[in-house]
């Protein structure tokens, strides 16, 4: 069992969910976990990986507060209770 949380304009591609409980086995790729989170709020197609699987470029996945991109990417195992929070780009001034 663990969290996925959304940010920014992800959360209106995803019904407006701001948390998701998502389970997961012990040891699961996070990648697995990401593309199941598609699977059931579609409208996040295209937003948080493209069309080769990877991560969009400027979106940033964190499990447990590490970027993912530190650790071993869409491989990075994952442990019940984790927590993975999800970024889209951002831009301001």
């Amino acid at each position: 069992m663990g969290t996925i949380r959304l940010y920014a304009t992800l959360r209106a591609r995803a019904d407006g969910e701001r948390e998701l409980d998502v389970g997961w086995r012990p040891g699961a790729p996070v990648g697995d976990v990401i593309r199941e989170l598609i699977a059931r709020k579609p409208g996040l197609e295209g937003h948080i990986l493209d069309a080769r699987g990877g991560v969009v470029p400027y979106v940033s996945v964190f499990v447990e507060g590490r970027d993912i991109r530190y650790l071993s990417g869409l491989e990075t195992a994952l442990a019940n209770g984790d927590e993975i929070a999800i970024f889209p780009p951002v831009a301001g001034g």
